[in-house]
This record gives structure tokens, sequence and C-alpha cells, in this order.
């Protein structure tokens, strides 16, 4: 074991409610907090604000990150020992998928926040004849808690104004949140109606005459309603500074651009990189600033000297691991490869792609590998019918230890064979198995999207498809390898699996 120092330094990027309060409880934890971002804002008693700036690159690693800052045009370079991202999403109107033009009666959420802020709008709404305003929410999109608290909160405004009457149409109301629920209950107990209809409702906007139908699931009849104002929803947009700074920081995003990926391994703060985490709003700045302070502690950390280790006379620079690796722990140094064990996660695939074979696993090493797939094939040439598979420890080894102690019958040469992750399972550790007497050879991954390692499944797959076209080009049989996806609690549907490969290569 070795101990490294990490600094205590905190980098927040952006200046919205997320990052004043990242700030705030990375504050509270005792460390520094620098928010950096294009406004200035009032941050919290012991933090530092560097506004009017933006990160322009981000190098070093977990615990030691080495950020340069650009402030009006001035570089400034800083070093940090964790990173939080607070994105500023754009709010875009959802009214196209209700049918309706936006109008001035026909208006967005932001609109009426912001109309409900100023004395003016406070006094159009209630006037003599007062106004009735219908808010419909969660039909253009799936609900969330932000939306709601957004819908609740002006509802409850409008309805404390004078001969005003507050409506929402909800295609789901989301209260998985901090408070909603009595906000939710006070906006019931305040006058706010809420229909939960099981379809859209019929809209329609003659001229600004607006009519509202819905069937209302409580009674089983429609019901009418001529509002004066209709409040339509927006869904969240990532703008193009949000996408530079992933880009920056080297983090994944989810198919539609926001941070973090849709992985369960990464909920609800964590990047793919560790020191690296994001508050996507102010309810989740709590959960970041918490795995700051689990990363950081009180400054030194002890970690394994050989999670994973270069052979310096074999590294000939190459890049292939820099690039391949998902957690931004690798860098060079004096002419060859260095691996940051306290940002490493041991997934293996530098290891697996290495052209040279200069990087070792410490717990995974090629050769006790090799050694333990040779025992495998040998102990299951006893039987009829030898089957080695490669199991990610994350998943596929769970599911079939869960399997087998709920008491499933594998064929009886079935064998596993544990690994960091898919992505280490190299094409020799498959072919020796082949050549060695194994009948059949699986490589078990987790399903597309939740690898811990966020692409070892993809790196497993594409070399099991380039040992399949081996196998066809010198006229064998392709079918004796497979790869396959399972989650940890699958474990019937591993067995299933199992089962079926041993089948088909039985007949």
């Amino acid at each position: 074991m070795m101990e490294i120092n990490i600094s205590k330094d905190v980098l927040i990027l952006g200046t919205g409610t997320a990052a004043v309060e990242a700030a705030r409880a990375v504050v509270a934890s005792g460390y520094n907090a620098v928010v950096v971002g294009r406004n200035e804002v009032q941050v919290p008693d012991g933090a530092e604000i560097i506004s009017n700036a933006n990160l322009s690159d981000l190098a070093g690693v977990a615990g030691d990150f080495r950020a340069t800052i650009v402030r009006d045009g001035e570089p400034l370079e800083r070093g940090f020992g964790a990173v939080v991202v607070a994105p500023e999403y754009e709010n875009q109107p959802l009214n196209a998928g209700y049918g309706l033009a936006l109008s001035d009666k026909v208006v967005t959420q932001s609109w009426m926040e912001n109309f409900l802020d100023t004395d003016q709008g406070k006094k159009t709404l209630s006037s003599d004849k007062g106004a009735t305003i219908a808010f419909v929410t969660g039909f253009a999109q799936e609900g969330c808690p932000d939306t709601t608290r957004r819908v609740l909160t002006s509802a409850l405004a409008v309805q404390a104004l004078e001969n005003c009457r507050a409506y929402i149409y909800a295609g789901n109301v989301k209260v998985a949140d901090k408070g909603l629920e009595r906000l939710f209950t006070k906006g019931r107990h305040n006058g706010v109606v809420c229909f939960k209809p099981g379809d859209m409702p019929e809209i329609t906007d003659n001229n600004n005459s607006l009519k509202i139908l819905a069937k209302d699931p409580v009674i089983r009849e429609e019901i009418a309603l001529e509002p004066d104002y209709i409040v339509v929803e927006e869904g969240l947009q990532p703008g193009p500074e949000e996408k530079e700074t992933a880009a920056i920081l080297r983090i994944d995003t989810d198919l539609q651009g926001f941070l973090p990926s849709n992985n369960v391994h990464r909920f609800p703060a964590n990047s793919n990189r560790d020191g690296i985490y994001v508050a996507a709003s102010a309810a989740q700045a709590a959960n970041a600033a918490l795995q700051v302070k689990a990363f950081i502690g009180d400054g030194v950390k002890e970690v394994a000297e050989d999670r994973a280790v270069v052979d310096e006379n074999k590294c000939v620079i190459c890049l292939t691991c820099y690039r391949c690796c998902p957690h931004g722990a690798i860098f060079w140094k004096n002419g060859a490869a260095v691996i940051s064990p306290l940002a490493c996660q041991g997934c293996g695939i530098c290891a697996s792609e290495c052209p040279m074979d200069a990087i070792q696993i410490g717990e995974f090493r090629d050769e006790d590998l090799k050694q333990e797939v040779s025992a495998a094939v040998e102990d299951a040439k006893q039987e009829d019918l030898s089957i080695v598979a490669f199991c990610c420890q994350n998943s596929a080894l769970e599911a079939g230890q869960a399997a087998m102690d709920f008491g499933a019958e594998f064929p009886k040469g079935f064998r596993m064979v544990k690994v960091p992750c898919a992505g280490k399972v190299e094409v020799e550790f498959i072919t020796n198995a082949l050549v060695q007497g194994a009948d059949g050879v699986i490589v078990a991954a987790c399903h597309e999207g939740n690898c811990k390692a966020e692409r070892g499944n993809m790196y497993a797959k594409w070399r099991v498809g380039e040992i399949r076209q081996r196998l066809e080009a010198m006229g064998l049989d392709k079918e004796k390898v497979a790869f396959i996806t399972v989650a940890s609690n699958m474990a019937d549907d591993f067995h299933g699996k199992v089962s079926a490969f041993a089948d088909r290569i039985k007949a």
C-alpha cells in the first residue's frame, strides 16, 4: 500500500443555484471551494468566486487536477483535488407537444414565473375580473421533481392572488424530492385543482379563446375549462457550454447530452472519473458534496501500489491506454505511461488493449488468469461437456453465484473465471481455453450502458466477434464462443443463457 496526498481545494463549475449550494456544502465539509462561471454570485463564507471566467483545460488526475481558468482573456492555473460540475441547462418550451403556439395567452412556465415576480403582473392577474390559469405538465415529456416544484410553486402564487384560480393538468406528479409532497398537499388545501387524466387533454386556441377538455378519472366524466391563460411546461436542453465542459473534463453524458451518463453505477452524482462529480440540480448538490468528502477525506488516502503497473521497458507511448481508459487515470512521464493508483478503477481495459503487453492489473495479472483458465479447463474436461465462462465481477459473476445458491443446475463441466470487467478478457485468454480443450467459451458482461467501466462490455463484444470470425475463416464452429450480457440480479436469466449455449454446442 502507499499513501497519496490529495488537495483539499475543490473546483465548482457553474454559477447557478446548484453551484452555490454545492459550494456551501463543500465549505461545510471543511474544504476550500472555488466557484468558476460566467456570473457574479453570492457565495458562502469560505468560498472563492471567479466570475466572468470559464475552464479551458483540465490536466492531471483525481486528487491532483491542474485546471486552466480563463478570466477576461487571461489564463490562471490552479490545482484542485476534486471537481464538481453544476451544469446550467437551458429551458425549452414544449408547446408544440400540445399542438399550441405561444401567444399572449399561451405562455411558458418561465414567463409566468417572471410575471408573478412583478407587482404589475400580480395586479394584472388579480383585476376585478380575476384570472383562471391552467398549467399543463407531464404530457409532452416524462415528469420530474424539479418540474413539479416549479408548477406547484407558481400555482400556489396564482391561487394566493385575489379573484384568481389555478388548475393543474398533469400526466404524472413526481414528488420524490424534499418537501414536494408537503407542497402538493398545501396546494390542495389552498384550492389548487389538480387533474390527472389518463390521456393528454384536448386543448384548443381559437384567437386567444382557450378551451381544455379532459376526462377526470375520478368522476369519469369530461370536464371543460375555459382559462384565461395556459402555462405550458418546459424541458431542459444542454447548451454548447455544458457539452464543451464535459469534453474538457473527459466525462460521459447521456444520449441527450445531460450529465452524468445514465449508468446505474454513477447515480446520483458520480461521473466516470473519480474526483469529478455532478450536481445536476440544487437538490443534488448535497450528494455531490458527500462524494467529494468521501473521496478527499482528511487529504491522505491509502491505495494499492500495484492496482495497475506499467513496464517502462515495454511502453512505447503509443497512447492506446490513454485513449481507451474510461476513468482518465493515465498520463505519461519520463518516456512511459503512468497510471494513477488513486484514479484507476482496475477494470483492465488498458492492459487488454496495450499492443506491447506493458500493463498488468495487480489483482488480475495475466499469468494468474492464464493459470486459472488452465485449471478450470482441466477440471471441466473430466465431464462430458466443458464450458469456461469469463464473468465480470460486477454483474455476471454475482448472477452466476446467485443462480447456484438458488439451486440452478448448470452443466457439470461449467466453470466460471472471475475478471474485473469483461473488457479485461483478451483474445489470447479465449483462444487458450479452446486450445486446451474447452468445448465452449462464454464472455459474460454487463448490459450496454450499465458497464461500470462504461465501455468494457463493448471491447469484450468486439473481441468475441473477432474470434468468431477467425474460427469461421478456419472452417471451425464459431458457435463455440459466445458473448452474453446480464445484470447482477438476473440469476435466472444467466442460467437460461448458459443452458441455451450448452444445448447449442452439444447439437
